[in-house]
């Protein structure tokens, strides 16, 4: 009997991590992008880090016309963004890609005006395919 009692004991912290992961699991995570110019003649993949992750949503059963509706999804909370300028671009040929890079993340409302809140494509885009 005090076997079992020390192992659970010990078990009660891992537990914990995991029904608290399991609750809310947004999180950074490195992310490749792949940019093409055409004008410029040249493809490369950047690295950066974007939200990915479940928020904890309910439904419910009956949904009032009157009331809004809206799940959380995982955005970024702060955020900065970098710059890429392709090399080798002929003269008056936008070169600089800029793009976001996520530094910390929550689960919220998607706001439209800032994020794409459609579903992304599991799908890897590299360079060869085109």
């Amino acid at each position: 009997m005090r076997m079992h009692f020390v192992v659970m004991v010990m078990l009660l912290p891992a537990l914990m991590r995991a029904g608290s992961e399991c609750r809310s699991s947004c999180r950074l995570t490195n992310i490749s992008i792949t940019l093409e110019s055409e004008e410029c003649g040249s493809c490369i993949t950047i690295d950066t880090t974007a939200c990915t992750g479940l928020c904890k949503t309910q439904e419910s059963v009956y949904r009032s016309p009157l009331m809004l509706f809206y799940q959380n999804t995982c955005n970024f909370r702060e955020w900065t963004h970098e710059t890429y300028e392709f090399k080798g671009c002929p003269a008056r040929t936008d070169s600089v890609f800029t793009y976001p890079v996520a530094l910390s993340c929550e689960c919220s409302k998607c706001n439209s005006d800032i994020t794409d809140c459609g579903v992304l494509s599991q799908q890897t885009l590299s360079c060869n395919a085109h």
